[in-house]
């Protein structure tokens, strides 16, 4: 089977959650729904964060998903969830906030859907929705559990609420909840096998008997005429929220705990109950029957409602509610009196105190303001409602009941009966009702079984009149317990002296062994001799019975009770022979025999019957023709003489009979008249008397009852007033003192003998002098006046509230005086203010960007320099607003950071950039720490930005010139080989070599001299010419001896003058080429040639490079190197041209192009 778990929370239950599932196996075989109150306006992050909590599915639940085991189903945001047929139903959008209950509207719906295969939880949350859902799942059978704040005490809040309801099985921490829920779906699974097709175990019914008389003599409650059923399904709850096995073992339980009786009656008395519960069957009882009821009564007229089974009330204040509407239009108005009655003791308890949690069901907003008074989190009924309704502890099933009725309202209570019992009931509610009152029934009960009784007022909402029948209409109040209570002939078999009975019937029967029976003086059986009885016996239908002539076949009763007259008056053993009897359609003659078993003791008064089979018993058959006629007539005559001894036995019973009756007669005659006046008189009065008894009792209970809870009220005031702490004085509307607390001497020098002196004669150490017209302006207008007052000598501070004193029927009598001492809270509100104004200094005073965030990652402070920066608002930026300012691909990955650390409260850091004002994005390093409170809960984090902009650029800058000079060292010293290579092929003594390479390597360092970069803001006005540029550049790669027909180097070109960045530009670009000639290119063979040449044309430069000579060129690389990629970014970026690469086959060709007006600074 399937289990489906319904956990209901609030906003704040997302620990509780976790803590669940943490504890919770991945297969249980069971499904989990989670009903959250959640905001209708943002996304639910709940299925991602407790995905991370369990490896079981967390599946936002969609409309016709399918409930699987082992996955959670979590209800989406702005929606209603339901379930039918085991499939979640989801409804968008959700109702308003004030009508919305998401956890009542699943679990109500769970509990149709799945009965006893439901499981609700209540978890942390405010409010009280869950207690009704909650409600119905313990009613179809399922399990129920609340959170417990310590030792089984409940959570305040929604877990609270439901546990007052007397519906929770268990009040738990959550962290054993799952166990617990396990071990019950274990249990389950293992009794499957014992229930039948209804669901109700199989073996439980042969066991009611001994647990509802065990409950009975516990409770002093009879539930033996209760439905078997609804018995079998209210154990069977019992037993599986216990694990309990089998029901032998449940009654071995409550014979050690005898408590669990108690559990079981509470169990049975479920009230599923609301106001004005089924609107139109309340709207129409108003229309038909309420409003004629009260047309037709006066201001010295009673009218009297018993609503039976009223549970915690709801039903009688409807009524209630609805006969005073009524009565809107009436003057004068009739006295109303309902009375509520239940066996539920705590029921009862909660209607008479009439404060019922909010929201309250069933009820208008209207309903609401004028018939009731919110205090705190209750509603409670006006005393103009209560003081109509008395309630009272009343067994409809053994109590007498009420008379004199206008209406009885019983709904919902008959279902539970069965049918013998509920015409019992029909037969009470009969007697109690008026002539012409009514019977207000539930949508499921009928009077079908009482239509002599009861007429159709109005079939569809259960209305019905009472009719007038012929004779006495009494309540019948009998049998009741007698399926518990055995009658005297079954504890007859039962006796002490059942062994000696035994024994007498043997010592008597022994020489006959025949069958036989052992009857009392009354006729009663006590004793059968075995299955060889039947056939002398015919059992009836209906109710067992232990009547001798009730159960013997007619035809042997009348020798059976000649033989027991005769026996009764002889004592001695009596014999009838031959008596015929059918069996079977065929005749048998019998012997009687009767025999009295004792004339002293135990025993004494018990006769043994005897039967004797003789044989067949045919006298005109056939086959009896062919015997001796002289046998026929002797049986004939054996016959004949039982026959007239049977007709002289009748005869003189009958004899007597009349003459007792005559007797009799005579007597009844004499007295029969005086009876019959005497006897209405005193029916009559019996009914008045009967009923102004009840109304005593019932009265005198719910006093006692208000009597014990005014002492209760006043010790709780007198306790409450004294361990407060609060100095408070009660004056008169003379400004007398009626009362005072002991803190108050501390401000006025106050004794317990000023009581009734004016406030005005006594000595007071405030600093205060308007407290006279202060305390007269509230009794003036009636409104508090609040002040903030010292004592004369510098110290404490106190708030002064001064409130009219209201009585209960809502008359000023005096003012109520309240001083709260404020000065530690004066001094901390001071340390904290200056703590606040140097945290403000420090946060606008660092160079950082700062901001604050509460304990769930909500932004809600920013300081002045996030604003300048960012050119934003706090109003722009709080909550969760700040991402606008991140760079967009950089959003996601910083929130979920952010949330990150707030789940799991470690430190924040991070590196990203933030858009400023001008647009422009910076890059910051962000960091936030956590703020704790006392227990370790974070309340807070604490964030800087700090700008590493300038950083960043500055490491990128250092890493670029680090790679340039690694570039160039090894460019120079490629180039340094070169020229040692050349000089050496050129040169034909050592000398000379040595002096052509110091040449070579002084060319080199005057172009290195043209290259250099000059330091931003020297003022070097360095200015060449491109020819100078190029000549040094390449003069460490050619021989400065050769002729023209041998120079390797061809320049030709316009004088252009270059000075500051762009000759640097140009001095690397063409040291680059030099250089990568040397290695690859022509330079890097004897005969290779480069030619260089340049044209200024509409103010642009177009030089080309080209190499000829050196070896083949294979194509452009694969990847452009790091000097290749340095020179086109130069050229692209500060000369304002492009450089292009023409890899031909007999050489490379670079054509490069600048803007001329870059070339000069």
């Amino acid at each position: 089977m399937l289990l489906i778990v319904g956990i209901g929370a609030s906003a704040g239950g997302l620990d509780a959650f976790k803590s669940f599932f943490a504890n919770t196996p991945a297969d249980t075989g069971m499904a989990f729904v989670l009903v959250q109150h959640l905001s209708p306006d943002h996304k639910s992050m709940l299925a991602e964060l407790l995905g991370r909590t369990t490896t079981m599915g967390v599946i936002e639940a969609a409309d016709d998903t399918e409930v699987k085991p082992n996955c959670v189903f979590i209800i989406p945001p702005d929606a209603t969830l339901t379930i039918h047929g085991g499939r979640l139903k989801v409804a968008r959008p959700a109702p308003p906030r004030e009508r919305r209950r998401p956890i009542d509207t699943f679990f109500q719906s769970l509990a149709e859907d799945q009965g006893e295969n439901a499981i609700a939880i209540i978890l942390a949350g405010t409010g009280s929705d869950g207690t009704l859902g909650l409600t119905a799942i313990k009613e179809r059978g399922g399990l129920t559990l609340a959170q417990a704040e310590f030792d089984h005490h409940a959570l305040p809040g929604m877990p609270q609420s439901a546990t007052a309801t007397g519906q929770v099985d268990e009040v738990l921490a959550v962290e054993t909840m799952p166990a617990r829920v396990v071990a019950y779906h274990k249990h389950l699974t293992g009794v499957a096998g014992n229930k039948d097709g209804n669901g109700l175990r199989q073996d439980a019914a042969s066991h009611l008997v001994t647990i509802m008389g065990a409950l009975r003599a516990r409770s002093g409650h009879d539930f033996s005429e209760y439905k078997e059923k609804t018995l079998l399904r209210r154990l069977q709850r019992r037993m599986q929220v216990l694990q309990v096995e089998t029901p032998g073992a449940y009654i071995e339980r409550f014979r050690k705990q005898p408590e669990e009786l108690d559990m079981l009656f509470r169990e049975l008395l479920i009230g599923v109950t609301q106001f004005f519960r089924d609107p139109a069957a309340f709207e129409a009882l108003a229309t038909e029957v309420i409003k004629s009821l009260v047309a037709g009564k006066g201001a010295d007229d009673d009218i009297r409602v018993w609503v039976p089974g009223c549970s915690t009330g709801q039903e009688a204040y409807s009524l209630a509610i609805l006969i005073r509407e009524a009565m809107d239009s009436r003057r004068p108005k009739p006295k109303v009196q309902i009375f509520g009655t239940d066996i539920d003791d705590r029921a009862i308890a909660l209607a008479r105190v009439g404060r019922y949690r909010k929201p309250v069901a069933g009820l208008s907003a209207e309903r609401l303001d004028r018939w009731f008074s919110e205090e705190g989190g209750d509603y409670c009924v006006l005393p103009e409602i209560r003081e109509m309704c008395v309630f009272s502890i009343h067994s409809i099933i053994k109590h007498p009941p009420f008379s004199k009725l206008d209406l009885i309202s019983c709904r919902n209570l008959l279902i539970y009966i069965d049918a013998e019992m509920q015409d019992r009931v029909m037969r009470t509610f009969h007697y109690s009702l008026k002539p012409g009152g009514h019977l207000f029934l539930g949508s499921s009960e009928s009077v079908t079984r009482a239509t002599k009784l009861f007429g159709v007022g109005d079939k569809k909402h259960r209305i019905f009149q009472r009719r007038e029948i012929e004779g006495a209409s009494l309540p019948d109040l009998s049998g009741i317990g007698r399926r518990l209570e055995p009658s005297a002939s079954q504890d007859a078999p039962r006796a002490p002296g059942d062994d000696r009975i035994d024994k007498s019937a043997r010592r008597a029967t022994e020489k006959y062994n025949p069958p036989h029976v052992v009857v009392d003086g009354r006729d009663q059986i006590v004793r059968f001799s075995g299955a060889t009885m039947g056939q002398y016996v015919e059992l009836a239908s209906g109710a067992p019975s232990y009547a001798l002539f009730d159960i013997l076949r007619k035809s042997l009763r009348p020798a059976t009770r000649a033989a027991l007259k005769e026996v009764k008056a002889s004592r001695a053993v009596v014999r009838h022979e031959n008596v015929p009897i059918r069996i079977d359609g065929h005749t048998r003659l019998v012997t009687l025999i009767a025999e009295p078993l004792a004339d002293q003791g135990a025993d004494a008064g018990l006769i043994a019957l005897v039967f004797q089979d003789v044989g067949a018993g045919n006298p005109g058959g056939p086959a009896q023709g062919r015997g001796s006629s002289t046998d026929m007539v002797k049986a004939l005559e054996q016959e004949l003489r039982t026959t007239r001894a049977q007709l002289q036995s009748t005869i003189d019973e009958l004899e007597v009979a009349n003459e007792e009756l005559k007797s009799s007669n005579e007597e009844h005659q004499s007295v029969n008249e005086e009876l019959q006046s005497s006897n209405e008189e005193l029916e009559t009065a019996k009914e008045e008397m009967q009923s102004v008894n009840e109304e005593v009792q019932t009265i005198n209970s719910e006093m006692a009852s208000k009597n014990e809870l005014l002492t209760n009220l006043n010790s709780d005031l007198k306790n409450l007033l004294e361990s407060t702490e609060i100095a408070t004085l009660f004056l008169d509307g003379q400004l007398r003192v009626k009362s005072f607390t002991p803190g108050l001497t501390d401000i006025f020098h106050l004794r317990d003998g000023d009581v009734g002196r004016p406030v005005t004669e006594i000595v007071s150490l405030l600093d205060y002098g308007d407290l006279q017209k202060d305390v007269k302006t509230v009794l003036r207008k009636l409104t508090m006046v609040e002040r903030q007052v010292r004592l004369k000598e510098p110290g404490a501070s106190f708030v002064l509230r001064i409130r009219p004193y209201r009585t209960i029927d809502n008359v000023i009598d005096g003012v109520v005086l309240t001083f709260v001492d404020i000065s530690e809270r004066n001094a901390i509100d001071e340390a904290l203010r200056q703590s606040e104004r140097q945290f403000h200094a420090l946060a606008e005073s660092i160079p950082q960007l700062a901001w604050i965030l509460d304990g769930e990652g909500s932004a809600f402070w920013f300081n002045r320099r996030w604003s300048d920066y960012t050119g934003t608002t706090l109003e722009d930026m709080k909550g969760w607003g700040w991402r606008s300012v991140l760079d967009p691909a950089e959003v996601d990955r910083v929130v979920a950071g952010v949330k990150r650390s707030v789940e799991t409260g470690e430190v924040w850091e991070d590196t990203f950039p933030l858009r400023g004002s001008d647009g422009a994005y910076r890059w910051f390093l962000s960091r936030a720490e956590p703020i704790r409170d006392e227990s370790g809960k974070i309340v807070r984090w604490f964030g800087t930005n700090t700008d590493i902009e300038d950083q960043r650029r500055s490491e990128e800058l250092q890493e670029l010139l680090l790679k340039e000079m690694d570039h160039r060292v090894k460019n120079l010293f490629a180039i340094v080989g070169g020229v040692v290579t050349l000089s050496a092929r050129s040169a034909k003594t050592p000398k000379e070599m040595v002096s052509t390479i110091q040449g070579r390597l002084g060319a080199l360092a005057s172009a290195h001299v043209l290259i250099r970069t000059t330091k931003p803001g020297a003022g070097d006005k360095r200015e060449s010419t491109l020819d100078a540029l190029v000549r040094a550049i390449l003069a460490p790669h050619v021989d400065p001896g050769a002729t023209d027909g041998d120079a390797r180097a061809m320049i030709e070109g316009p004088e252009v003058a270059v000075g500051g960045d762009a000759a640097t530009s140009l001095a690397l670009i063409l040291h680059e080429l030099a250089t990568n000639a040397v290695k690859y290119g022509a330079y890097s063979t004897p005969g290779g040639r480069v030619r260089i040449s340049w044209t200024l044309n509409k103010g642009k430069l177009e030089l080309a490079w080209q190499e000829r000579g050196g070896p083949p060129v294979n194509g452009a690389p694969e990847r452009e190197g790091f000097g290749s990629l340095l020179a086109r970014r130069s050229i692209n970026g500060q000369l304002g041209g492009q450089l292009e690469f023409d890899w031909d086959a007999e050489g490379l060709t670079v054509r490069l192009s600048a803007a001329a007006e870059r070339l000069m600074p």
